[in-house]
């Protein structure tokens, strides 16, 4: 990762600083294995990375860091729960990038766009859950909501505003403000107490 140059708008930092700089976002109170996690989350770029318009995309970086990470803690000899937990953090640190704010105009016949809203989040929670059996269901607001602390802290080691041409496209208030919202939308879901994963409840 060292001086690796990401090549890519929403970037400020070569790849290692911005892990540091990722880590260092957390806070102090953050949990070792969230440190893990977000030393690790994007160990997988270099691998996956292709060039496009001038640019260097990662499609599947998060998956590729997860494998990458998962191996590398085995032979440090963490412990299976942990490891399970750590990679959890890094394959899904991306899951919302797509995600758009309610009150945004946007494309709502593209299907990679996603409205962030309670029932999607819902959906979208329960479905990758039910992967993760090895989670008891009453951490599951723990679990999503520390990944949302990675997911903000990734975004504060970015780009404050990413241009095309003379246009503002993107920036970090923008895309805060988005997990914000899904945070927002988290508080209000329960689940039940069993998998297949079931959602209990509404707003």
């Amino acid at each position: 990762m060292i001086k690796y140059n990401q090549n890519n708008p929403h970037h400020c930092y070569d790849l290692f600083l911005h892990t540091l700089h990722t880590v260092e976002n957390l806070g102090n109170n953050a949990s070792d294995t969230l440190r893990i996690a977000a030393f690790f989350h994007d160990i997988g770029k270099p691998f996956v990375a292709t060039q496009k318009h001038n640019k260097t995309i990662f499609h599947g970086h998060a998956n590729k860091s997860a494998e990458i990470a998962h191996q590398l803690l085995l032979q440090m000899g963490y412990a299976m729960s942990e490891i399970e937990r750590i990679c959890f953090f890094i394959k899904h640190h991306d899951d919302f990038i797509s995600w758009v704010l309610p009150s945004e105009s946007y494309d709502r016949s593209n299907p990679y766009l996603i409205e962030i809203s309670p029932p999607n989040l819902k959906s979208h929670i329960v479905k990758t859950m039910n992967d993760y059996a090895c989670f008891e269901t009453n951490e599951i607001h723990q679990l999503w909501g520390n990944l949302l602390l990675l997911c903000r802290a990734d975004t504060l080691a970015q780009t404050d505003k990413v241009y095309r041409g003379r246009i503002v496209i993107d920036s970090k208030v923008h895309k805060l403000k988005k997990i914000e919202s899904i945070e927002q939308a988290l508080a209000s879901l329960t689940f039940s107490n069993m998998y297949p994963l079931r959602y209990d409840g509404g707003e």
